[in-house]
């Protein structure tokens, strides 16, 4: 089966044009959550779905939406669980293999907050989008990146406790340590042109700069 890229758009702030216009050139299906979909009509994207209680809508952009006979709208409005959260959800269980993800920036840094934290909520392949890097929950099976920048930025941030995390290509590498919650992984740099992380357990989140 062929891989299913879904681009998931959040209400808030989006980065530069070029990184979300390129986004929604390769995705197979775009998702905007809520409020999300009028800046997906003012910015011409062509939304599959729009999913969330609708709560965040203006009258003139719910019409647009239903007068669109190629959007469907998917009403969830359980308060367990954020929009963002209802949407990769639902595009995982659409066939989503992996899926990408704008507008986390701006507003209440609490939901800045929660919607990095949502990552260690789903399924792995998941990545966030923000102006200045993205944001990812490595798998558990590894990472690695042979067509980054040497000399780049990154931060490994562990959720919890991690143990035995390995980096290799970095400028600080690491053989068999442990992180727990902090800021022990803020700002490593990448040495050779391919970057290498492993661990064996817990949740480590990395930030990429760009």
């Amino acid at each position: 089966m062929a891989e299913q890229t879904y681009l998931i758009t959040a209400n808030g702030v989006w980065p530069e044009r070029d990184i979300w216009q390129q986004l929604a050139m390769d995705a197979n299906h775009i998702v905007a959550c809520d409020g999300a979909a009028q800046q997906c009509l003012r910015n011409q994207v062509e939304m599959q779905t729009v999913i969330g209680d609708m709560d965040s809508l203006s009258s003139d952009a719910q019409h647009q939406i239903h007068r669109n006979s190629k959007i469907q709208v998917v009403r969830q409005e359980s308060q367990n669980e954020n929009d963002l959260v209802k949407a990769i959800r639902w595009s995982v269980e659409n066939g989503a293999s992996s899926i990408e993800i704008i507008g986390i920036e701006g507003g209440d840094f609490s939901h800045q907050f929660a919607a990095i934290l949502a990552l260690c909520e789903v399924p792995a392949n998941t990545r966030l989008h923000t102006t200045q890097c993205t944001i990812e929950l490595l798998p558990k099976e590894g990472y690695s990146n042979c067509s980054i920048e040497i000399g780049g930025s990154f931060s490994l941030f562990a959720i919890g406790e991690v143990e035995g995390i390995q980096v290799s290509g970095a400028r600080w590498n690491l053989k068999d340590e442990t992180l727990t919650a902090g800021t022990q992984g803020l700002h490593n740099q990448t040495k050779e042109e391919c970057l290498e992380i492993k661990y064996n357990s817990g949740q480590l989140l990395l930030f990429l700069d760009r």
